[in-house]
């Protein structure tokens, strides 16, 4: 390689270098955004103090756009961008919160992206929510028992529109880690709707639930429920279902001596509409209900019942199958048929319906009572007739009526 070629060289590096070296002499203005700036809210105690909260998250964020030299833009770290909004004077309802941006010096702030933030200002509650256990895993034949949960109740704050939504304080645990033994554990807390969804944007007075429990054993034995009196004069049951087995948990040396189980006897005295009453079982020391088995009713289907009476004479009686060559007459003065059922059967029932009757097939000349039916037979109702038997005077046909007596 010729001398010359490598002075050519060397005068071209020494020139990029004086050329890098005036650029950034120059140091020209340079722009950059910082994303995601997080807002500081300031005043958060004025609004407690005021039994006010923010209904929803207080967490927000905003783009800052800035400029200045390029070597300070070069140097500028996320931190030392900051955004503040004042919650001081606000009140119940829809707020618009200006942003304040605090950068280096040196540093220009071109624009803030939202330069406004929406804060939803509602009152303040603190309300006590029972807490309540969810089960992640159930092995077959074993149950979570002896479940003692402390504290049985959290109180939960925020904003009212947010709190209304809280159902209860759930706290999870898997029953692969209980044993026979009583242990005890810390369980997180968490805020449920009533469909079990997480509720945020609330605060709990215990992160944490103490949960005391056992794997007990399930058995099902057979249930025995009493029921003592009798439904108004109006009603009647026309179906009674009633649950004859539980199953009932335990530690398995207690289960082995329970073959069956009595629950305390149901009082349907004076009733008068379907019910469904609960079923309390009277469960031996150590021994609880499986969870299929907590809330055990009996059913109990009315229908309310009606009465009717007609009263008949002699000649309104139906006499039938009367022997040739006889005349039967009816002596008696009235008889009177009640009928009783369903008050909508009861309610379309004419007197014609319940007509009484005789069969005079088996009659003699020397009968002087029969048996009182009605004409027409009756479906779905239950009927009584007074008196249950009709004097009645048997002659040959030929003769002429006689007086009634």
């Amino acid at each position: 390689m010729s001398r010359n070629s490598w002075l050519d060289k060397l005068i071209s590096v020494a020139i990029a270098l004086v050329l890098w070296v005036y650029v950034l002499s120059l140091n020209p203005q340079s722009k950059t955004t910082v994303a995601g700036v997080p807002v500081q809210l300031l005043n958060q105690e004025v609004l407690v103090t005021s039994s006010l909260a923010i209904a929803g998250s207080d967490r927000y964020t905003v783009d800052v756009y800035v400029e200045g030299v390029r070597s300070d833009i070069l140097s500028l770290q996320s931190d030392q961008v900051t955004a503040t909004a004042d919650l001081f004077g606000l009140g119940k309802g829809q707020n618009y919160l200006v942003i304040s941006v605090s950068v280096p010096e040196k540093i220009t702030v071109i624009e803030v992206r939202p330069n406004r933030i929406p804060v939803l200002i509602d009152e303040l509650v603190n309300v006590r929510k029972p807490v309540v256990l969810f089960v992640t895993d159930t092995p077959n034949g074993s149950e979570i028992g002896g479940v003692t949960l402390t504290p049985s109740e959290v109180t939960v704050s925020g904003a009212k529109s947010i709190v209304d939504q809280v159902q209860s304080v759930r706290v999870s645990v898997s029953q692969s880690s209980l044993t026979e033994t009583a242990t005890a554990q810390l369980l997180s807390a968490e805020a449920v709707d009533a469909a079990g969804e997480p509720v945020e944007h609330v605060r709990l007075s215990h992160a944490y639930v103490e949960l005391a429990a056992a794997l007990y054993q399930t058995k099902t034995v057979p249930l025995e429920v009493p029921v003592e009196g009798e439904p108004a004069a109006n009603a009647e049951i026309s179906e009674r279902i009633i649950p004859d087995s539980i199953t009932i948990k335990g530690p398995q040396q207690a289960l082995s001596g329970v073959e069956a189980i009595v629950a305390r006897p149901l009082n349907i005295q004076g009733i008068d509409a379907s019910v469904s009453l609960p079923i309390e079982p009277i469960l031996p020391a150590g021994i609880e209900a499986a969870n299929d088995s907590l809330d055990l009713t009996a059913q109990f289907t009315l229908i309310t019942m009606a009465e009717v009476t007609f009263t008949y004479g002699p000649d309104d009686v139906w006499v039938y199958n009367v022997p040739g060559g006889y005349r039967v007459q009816v002596l008696t003065r009235e008889v009177a048929v009640t009928a009783r059922g369903e008050e909508a059967v009861i309610g379309v029932l004419q007197a014609r319906d319940l007509q009484p009757a005789v069969n005079a097939a088996n009659v003699s000349q020397n009968s002087q009572e029969a048996v009182l039916t009605t004409r027409y037979a009756q479906q779905h109702v239950s009927v009584s007739i007074a008196p249950v038997t009709a004097r009645i005077r048997v002659s040959m046909a030929n003769n002429q009526p006689e007086p009634q007596e």
